[in-house]
């Protein structure tokens, strides 16, 4: 009676390289998205404090245009807390290159479900490239990053399930992954709702007994593991305040009305351009195609693409969810070009390899090496005591600048903010991005004030005694103080200005 050996074969069909030829690529853009001063910095500050103080604060702490102890919830203090871990071990280095894997990561599992789904690695592979790339003004360093593996491992998970290919077991993931998500990011909802729509899709499924529908017993666990997750995610600071505060972050006006990813996509730029044209293949698809999407699958497709319509920060959601059921569209369409054989040999695994290395040799710690072009290089800022990819509109030498020579009550560009939270939080700002803490007016004083209008009447108001301003951001507000006698710039650099004020009264 003969023995089996089993053997490690490192080899790799030719048709999976169609799809890691697009991650590798993806991979190498996102190392090369330059970290901006927007969110990073006030996230990392405030993991500090949690992690200094062993509590969560609930309170305003950097700002001195609202009262000190003006209430404000820190939803996503655990995101925080691990952001300030991470860069405490390896500075900007490390947070920046965590980022990037976990990108890598989870669209590697969007080209994963989208081979399950069309059963081909070739039809795969142009979906991933839709899906990378309408992403590509969501790959910002901050909380949000920390939801992207959740969002996409539970969507398998669901709809693994939903298609009779997962055990009951399996969706204990989900109220495990809520556990964490709820504590890590407000995306949470997301998770909850994609369970919900699962669960009323799968029962119209039953009801209607189309092909393929689950069992009574099956919808029965599903329903108790959707229980069990809205149950868990009450397992956080503010207990079921959590919901109270998305529905008041989703409908506060500044946040629609100030943020450009809260606001609807326009054609413009490579990732929004890439979502209407991914729209009008699905649409195609959807017509042409001799596969027909479930009940659940139309609900995820049109609650999503309603989101993304409504604002371009949840394009990154939309392409996870629709371009794996775009795939299975076009799996019964006659693509002759994609029907070359499949080759699987040792050779295939060299070159996968070999696909990554120039992502590899432009992480943070090897990037000043690598042979980028000048015109790149002049769009990003390596700070010797900062790190590498820092925007270069990240205010590091105006902020050493108002270390040595502090000024109360000062005005800042908003994301300017974020930075000087981080590098000078004892001088308070006037406004940062934590956009639902300020009132309306403040809001609407800070605008006028950008851009020039009744500038010397509402820095008076304030009784604001020096500005910080990004003179591509606000070129309005340099021209009001330098018309105005009693201003003087103290401090200018290629994308800075800090003014003071001469006369005080």
């Amino acid at each position: 009676m003969g023995t089996k050996s089993k053997h490690l074969h490192l080899s790799i069909g030719s048709d999976m390289l169609w799809s890691l030829v697009i991650l590798a690529g993806f991979a190498f853009f996102t190392s090369l998205v330059p970290l901006p001063p927007n969110d990073y910095w006030w996230h990392l500050r405030i993991g500090e404090v949690i992690f200094t103080e062993h509590a969560i604060p609930n309170t305003n702490l950097y700002s001195w245009s609202v009262p000190a102890e003006q209430p404000y919830f820190y939803a996503a203090w655990l995101g925080e807390l691990l952001l300030y871990l991470i860069h405490r071990i390896g500075g900007v280095e490390l947070t920046t290159f965590t980022r990037t894997l976990l990108a890598v990561i989870t669209f590697w599992l969007v080209g994963v479900e989208a081979r399950r789904s069309s059963g081909s690695w070739r039809i795969a592979a142009p979906v991933l490239a839709f899906a990378c790339l309408m992403s590509i003004n969501n790959l910002i360093v901050r909380p949000q990053m920390w939801a992207w593996l959740p969002f996409m491992i539970m969507y398998r998970c669901l709809s693994r399930y939903a298609a009779g290919e997962r055990h009951k077991k399996f969706l204990i993931i989900c109220p495990v992954l809520l556990l964490f998500w709820v504590n890590l990011h407000g995306s949470f909802i997301l998770g909850l709702g994609m369970m919900g729509i699962f669960l009323l899709g799968e029962v119209i499924r039953y009801w209607l007994r189309l092909s393929g529908a689950l069992t009574k017993n099956q919808l029965g666990w599903l329903a108790g593991t959707t229980g069990v997750s809205l149950v868990g995610t009450l397992i956080n600071p503010r207990f079921t305040g959590i919901i109270t505060y998305i529905r008041e972050l989703l409908t506060s006006q500044p946040v629609q009305q100030l943020i450009e990813e809260w606001q609807s996509p326009t054609p413009e730029g490579w990732a929004n351009v890439a979502f209407f044209i991914s729209i009008l293949i699905f649409i195609t698809a959807l017509t042409a195609s001799r596969s027909h999407l479930t009940p659940s699958e139309v609900m995820l497709s049109l609650a999503f693409l309603w989101m993304a319509w409504q604002g371009q920060r949840s394009v990154i959601w939309y392409g996870m969810v629709t371009m794996p059921l775009l795939a299975k569209l076009l799996k019964d369409i006659p693509l002759r070009a994609l029907t070359i054989p499949v080759q699987r040999n040792a050779i295939n695994f060299l070159i996968a390899i070999s696909l990554f290395i120039p992502a590899v040799l432009v992480q943070p710690w090897f990037i000043d090496q690598f042979p980028l072009p000048e015109t790149y290089r002049a769009q990003v800022l390596h700070d010797p005591e900062i790190g590498p990819l820092l925007s270069p509109h990240t205010p590091t030498g105006a902020a050493r600048y108002l270390v040595e020579h502090p000024t109360s009550k000062l005005f800042n560009e908003l994301g300017f903010g974020s930075y000087l939270i981080w590098a000078t939080p004892e001088l308070k700002v006037f406004i940062d991005p934590r956009i639902e803490l300020y009132p309306q007016e403040i809001w609407e004083d800070y605008v006028n004030i950008s851009n020039g209008v009744r500038t010397p009447l509402l820095l008076q108001k304030y009784a604001i005694e020096g500005v910080v301003l990004d003179k591509e951001i606000q070129p309005e507000l340099s021209l009001a103080l330098m018309s105005h006698s009693g201003w003087q710039r103290v401090y200018d650099d290629s994308s800075t200005e800090i003014w003071v004020l001469t006369n005080k009264p």
